[in-house]
């Protein structure tokens, strides 16, 4: 008679320097290229909102602008950040990207509301939108890190896209 044992799932060990040094290891191996695609959509997306202005009210320039850089920030995070390929994952990349896309939209939407009432400054509409998603570009950096890492079994298929 033999017993059958399941290896229980290995932890991986924290970084001798903690949670601190896996941090700082983290931001060494993937910050770098985070920032450049942020770089990318803010000129893609900030563009945008000063450019649309010039037709339409601040606020909805900032949707048009997000709405279009989003799209391209979504596949090169996922490619270039993360090293992703193939079908994306609903649940575990698409919808925790859009859930931060969303609330930097309806955080620097509102926030651009404000300004717009009190400056007719695209510059300064420009910064108020950056401020906002600022906020909440450092926090999705760890959050999508986690997310993209999850090991995906057979039962949990990717969705198509």
């Amino acid at each position: 008679m033999s017993i059958e044992t399941q290896a229980a799932p290995v932890a991986e060990p924290v970084p001798a320097g903690g949670v601190v040094g896996y941090v700082i290891s983290l931001i060494r191996t993937k910050g770098l290229r985070y920032v450049l695609v942020s770089v990318v959509n803010v000129l893609v997306g900030g563009g945008l909102l000063v450019v649309l202005q010039h037709w339409m009210r601040p606020t909805f320039a900032n949707i048009c602008g997000v709405a279009i850089s989003a799209i391209p920030a979504y596949y090169m995070n996922r490619a270039w950040v993360w090293g992703k390929r193939g079908k994306s994952h609903w649940k575990k990349e698409v919808l925790p990207f859009w859930i931060f896309t969303g609330l930097g939209l309806v955080f620097s939407t509102l926030a651009i509301s404000y300004a717009d009432e009190h400056t007719t400054s695209k510059v300064l509409i420009l910064f108020v939108q950056l401020s906002a998603f600022g906020v909440l570009w450092v926090i999705r950096f760890f959050v999508l890190d986690k997310l993209f890492h999850v090991e995906v079994f057979e039962d949990d298929t990717p969705d198509e896209l």
